[in-house]
């Protein structure tokens, strides 16, 4: 056993090498019984099935609860039945829609040609910059635009999405009269 005369300062003076030998397996196997008993705690063990239902009832929540975008419609104004009313010749402009974005327009109509030419709906020149250069030259004309009348006809080549996109040109430049000339159908 220790000797515990001529102790300092907390150290432990030893009197045979075989009594330290003896201490440090007693140390030793202190310490591993203490690691024995932290080995002796069971598995946690946790089920995730109720967390994956959790979640996949609050994805069938948001999908059923959130809005999704719902398709903007422009308004179409369609003429009273009964009364005609005439547009000068000068004042009136017929779009055909020729397909691939381009549109054949004629300014007057067929007996009385003012001007002809072609533009495009997606590159120059634009239709929209001859609808208002026409414009400028009727309310030069005539002191107001309330004239102001567009003919679209679509063609067979021509598709659904140009003539919604002309629809479109007239509300921006704002043009108050236009009228759909053909019932063909669109491809």
């Amino acid at each position: 056993m220790p000797d515990r005369t001529g102790v300092g300062a907390g150290f432990i003076k030893f009197n045979h090498s075989m009594d330290f030998f003896i201490l440090h397996i007693s140390i030793k196997t202190m310490f591993m019984n203490a690691i024995e008993t932290n080995n002796n705690k069971k598995n946690l063990q946790i089920d995730f099935a109720p967390m994956v239902d959790l979640g996949f009832l609050l994805i069938t929540f948001f999908v059923f609860t959130t809005e999704l975008s719902k398709p903007q419609a422009f308004k179409l104004n369609m003429p009273d039945d009964g009364l005609v009313t005439q547009s000068p010749v000068s004042a009136t402009i017929t779009l055909t829609l020729t397909g691939n974005g381009e549109i054949n327009f004629l300014e007057g109509n067929e007996n009385h040609i003012l001007a002809a030419g072609k533009a495009y709906l997606y590159s120059k020149p634009s239709i929209r910059e001859q609808l208002l250069n026409k414009r400028q030259r009727i309310i030069n004309q005539f002191g107001t635009d309330e004239q102001y009348t567009v003919l679209i006809q679509p063609t067979t080549n021509s598709s659904y999405q140009e003539l919604v996109d002309v629809l479109d040109e007239m509300t921006i430049t704002n043009i108050k009269k236009y009228v759909l000339l053909s019932d063909k159908p669109f491809k």
